[in-house]
């Protein structure tokens, strides 16, 4: 046994280990199968460990020891790690018993059976790394599409002039987009033209009758109204006024100069003539992914934007 294991392994299993070895397998092949588990573990627990000749050799012994005192499970497990270590690993039936060998058959099958559903295990993550994948490679494809589809601009022109502000009746504001405040100054500047406009005819209209009736009390009491409608007149224009040129003031604070402003186009509003061709994303990437190991192409960023002044 000891030449077997240095013609398997030399230089890897030590002196010491092969002459340990050599006393547990003694203690072994003497029936103190106690004595053998003790040194077998002494060996394989050392720190480093034998080579691995040696431990596939401590191995199959432990486990036989194990299972002479009665401690199937822990043969069980010892004989696992055999297999973990040699998946292929025959015990001798000229060395071992046959409730040995058949113990060690009943472990090499049920880590066949655990390596199998193991290995499906593996394949369905395989399965599912690959739908990932091609999941992945179908959200870069459309990205890459929507990125290659050309863009038609139009220049949009907005008819704003700051002339528009200094207009009375709320038409500055009309212009910024503040229609409730312009309703409201329309409102308010149309109220007091109109009472100037009736105040401006009353104190016309007395006026002239006072002249007409002048010296009478009639005339007296017309002059009299069309000093009051006068003063009423003069000061509903100030009010007037005013308000106009709050409503100046007004849009002019809220002026803004509309600078260059764009309209996306479709494609149905672009003449034939001005269209771009529209380019396939397998230009640029190679085929899908087929499989779990295959690569997923880098990430294309390409794109065009064609403008139109219409």
């Amino acid at each position: 046994m000891v030449v077997c294991l240095l013609a398997v392994a030399p230089g890897r299993a030590g002196a010491d280990d092969l002459a340990d070895f050599q006393r547990a397998r003694n203690a072994y092949d003497a029936g103190d199968y106690g004595l053998a588990v003790e040194r077998f573990r002494e060996l394989l627990g050392r720190d480093p460990p034998p080579g691995r000749a040696v431990r596939e050799e401590c191995l199959q012994f432990l486990g036989a020891s194990l299972l002479f005192q009665g401690n199937e499970d822990q043969a069980s497990a010892v004989f696992d790690q055999l297999l973990v270590l040699e998946p292929d690993w025959e015990l001798d039936p000229a060395i071992f018993p046959t409730p040995i060998l058949d113990v060690f058959a009943r472990v090499k099958n049920q880590m066949r059976e655990r390596l199998a559903a193991l290995q499906a295990a593996e394949q369905q993550l395989a399965e599912l790394e690959r739908q990932r994948r091609i999941e992945e490679d179908r959200r870069r494809r459309e990205a890459l599409r929507d990125a290659l589809e050309p863009r038609y601009l139009a220049r949009v022109s907005d008819e704003r002039h700051l002339v528009l502000a200094f207009m009375p009746f709320g038409v500055g504001q009309f212009q910024n987009g503040q229609e409730a405040k312009g309703w409201t100054f329309l409102g308010i500047e149309a109220g007091l033209a109109a009472a100037n406009l009736w105040t401006f005819l009353s104190w016309d209209w007395y006026r002239r009758e006072a002249n007409e009736w002048h010296g009478t009390a009639r005339g007296d009491q017309a002059a009299a109204f069309a000093d009051g409608y006068k003063y009423a007149s003069w000061a509903v224009l100030g009010s007037l006024a005013a308000v106009i040129v709050a409503g100046v003031i007004d849009a002019l604070v809220f002026y803004e100069d509309p600078g260059t402003q764009w309209r996306r186009l479709s494609v149905e509003e672009v003449p034939e003539d001005l269209r771009l061709p529209v380019r396939d994303p397998a230009e640029f990437l190679p085929p899908p992914p087929s499989g779990p190991d295959e690569a997923l192409p880098a990430a294309v960023g390409l794109g065009w934007t064609f403008t139109l002044d219409l």
